[in-house]
Parts: C-alpha cells; structure tokens; sequence
C-alpha cells in the first residue's frame, strides 16, 4: 500500500518544553512538517519554548505531574489518567494519524488515551541513566509501536533489554546552523571571562542537573589548574540544580576561573570565543551540542556515555570513562599545552559536521518519510 499523499496529522508529545536539546529537536523538526504542509500539534505542560500563548496549535497536558519523582506512585497514576482523558479529547478533535512521544511520560499517557485503538505510536529516546534503561524498555516495549533514537548505541541498549529489534530505528538529530559569529563580541566575551591572550577557554554547554556532570567538571578544574593556571572554564545553561552549582563554584577555590554563565542566546559567539569544548555527562543520546562544537571547529573533550563515542574520537578530540576525572584533566591539560593539537583537531571536526547525518533537510525528509510509511 502506498503511504498517503494527503497531509499528515501527527501529534508531538513531550513532558515538558523547557530549555533543551530534546525541546529544540521537536521544534525543529515540527517547523519543518507544517512548512511542507502537515498539520502538527505540539503538547506537555508549557513553558518558556511551548504554550497556547507560544504556538496556537499547542495544547497544555500537564505531564509534568506525570513525571514528578517527588510524588507517590498513586498520585503519578491519578495524574496520568487524567491527562489521558485531555489527550482523548484532543486526538478526537485534531484527527491526529499518529502520536509521537519523547519520553516514558506521554507515551504512558498515550497508552492510557488509546486503549481501544489502533492509532500508531512511536518513543523517541534520548537516553537515560543506566538505571532508568530497562525501565524505559519495558514501557517502551508496551507503550509504543516504534522505538528510534539518533543513536544506534542507545538502541542497542534498548534491544538488551527486551525491546523487538525490528521496531527500532535510528533517526538523526537535524541540527541547524547557527549564526556566523560577531568578531567584535567574541572579543568582548573573552574581555568580560578575563581571558588573556595566552589564556585557554574551555566551553560547556550543560543543563545544570546531575546528568551532565558539573560536579565532576569543578573537580576537573581544580585539578588542571593546580597544574595549568592558564585555563578558564566556562558553562552556558541553568537547570534544576543551577543554586546548588553555584554553591559549589563559590566554594571550590576556583570561582575566579570557573563561570557560570547561565542562559546564553548568542551560543555561536561563545562557542567561537573558546579553545575547547568540554561535556561531562553521565549519561546521553547524541548530545546536540557536540554537532555544535564541530560546526565552531571545535575540538571536543567528552565522557563516553550513550551515542557520544559515535562522534568523538582521538581524530577529534578525546572520549574519557564517565566520571573519571583524572583521565578528564588529562586529555584538557594534553589540549592547553598543545595549540598545534587543538587546531588540527579542530579541522577534523569541521569537516566531520559537514556529514549529512546532522544536515537538517536529510534527517527531517527522514521523519516525514517514517511517519508516511506508518501512516498506512
């Protein structure tokens, strides 16, 4: 059967539309639908990147309540069911062809909403902590027709712990270009982090939470400085545990030389005023922010965690053991004390961006193309 030349009706389902990579990927990929003509809604409990007040075609289901680790198993269920009803009434009224879940949140709603229809569904997943990815199988496994990740790693994972392989696929991340960079505020950038001339920025773009690491990365810090005074860390994002991070920096002994800068709009001028591009996750899919780090011709230093050893490798940069914090100073104070090494490396990674795995056109026809072939 031929998948349908009329415009497609999908659903994008998210727990939440804060700040982030996952956020940024639906956004991206929705704008790309409606330009062809499909009719998308989004929907999860708004914030500041999606609400009514945002987008017109969004709807706010509040699965934030869903998620809440904070409350018992009993109230996460009450909230689930009813999220489910709203969802019910919204798939009735918007036609939607299929439900596209970004985490065990809404595909769990999903399930609920659709429990006597054979609406497809798929999960995207993003990557978890190893804990969380048997659990994140098995309800994928129930909860969704299809299982993707930009990862083929983390798929991987997935298919270890029950999940049907044929009902996986990788689907990349489409990431966009950003800007070209301001000369004159990259130099202002590196004036206001005190940065000198033979000084060495190391950038980190990381949601502050304990995913991404900070904690190891101060620790880092100290360390590289105790034998590298030249180096300047910087990290751009905020997050849940933004006061507690700035506690620890305030304490460190190193607040001088480690900054936290909090949310950064102009990223390609922060990216483009650094030397090295540092993450320090315990976990991840296919960080967006490496493809970034490239794209700046940036050599980048990062744990290896979920899809990252996909991208980086000694031609590029170095992959360390998460959480091994010796082998993290090593591979910055290998990088500080050798400009030659950063440049060739960061040539590397330029011409490693320019791979149609991250071009946006290519992966979003991707999508379109999975998205038709489900709908049959």
């Amino acid at each position: 059967m031929k998948a349908p030349n009329r415009p497609l009706r999908l659903l994008q389902f998210n727990t939440n539309f804060k700040q982030g990579g996952i956020q940024r990927h639906i956004l991206d990929l929705t704008e790309f639908l409606r330009a062809k003509g499909h009719h998308v809604t989004l929907a999860g409990a708004p914030n500041v990147w999606g609400s009514a007040e945002i987008d017109s075609d969004f709807v706010e289901i509040p699965l934030d309540q869903v998620s809440a680790a904070d409350s018992s198993t009993l109230t996460r269920l009450k909230a689930a069911y009813k999220c489910s009803k709203v969802l019910k009434t919204v798939l009735k009224r918007e036609r939607i062809d299929l439900i596209h879940s970004h985490e065990t949140a809404p595909a769990i709603v999903a399930r609920l909403a659709l429990r006597n229809s054979k609406l497809p569904t798929a999960i995207t997943y993003h990557g978890s902590s190893l804990d969380r990815t048997q659990q994140f199988a098995r309800i994928s496994r129930f909860c969704a027709d299809h299982v993707i990740s930009p990862s083929q790693s983390t798929l991987n994972d997935l298919i270890r712990f029950g999940v049907p392989q044929e009902r996986t696929r990788v689907l990349g991340l489409g990431i966009q270009e950003k800007p070209m960079p301001s000369p004159e505020k990259v130099a202002l950038i590196r004036k206001e982090l005190s940065v000198g001339d033979d000084d060495v920025l190391c950038f980190s773009l990381s949601r502050l939470d304990y995913q991404k690491g900070i904690d190891i990365m101060i620790e880092v810090a100290k360390s590289v400085l105790a034998q590298q005074p030249n180096v300047v860390f910087a990290v751009g994002g905020t997050g849940p545990m933004a006061d507690e991070v700035a506690s620890w920096v305030a304490n460190s002994g190193i607040a001088d030389r480690f900054k936290l800068l909090g949310p950064i709009a102009d990223v390609e001028n922060y990216l483009s005023a650094s030397d090295i591009f540092l993450l320090t996750s315990r976990w991840e899919a296919l960080p967006i922010s490496i493809v970034e780090a490239f794209r700046a011709a940036l050599p980048v230093i990062a744990t290896d965690c979920g899809g990252v050893a996909e991208l980086v490798q000694d031609g590029v940069g170095r992959l360390c053991p998460v959480g091994d914090e010796n082998a993290l100073s090593n591979a910055i104070l290998e990088l500080a004390r050798n400009s030659e090494l950063r440049q060739d490396l960061a040539q590397e990674a330029l011409a490693r961006s320019k791979g149609k795995r991250f071009d946006p056109e290519t992966v979003h026809l991707a999508f379109e193309k999975f998205y038709q072939d489900t709908i049959r």
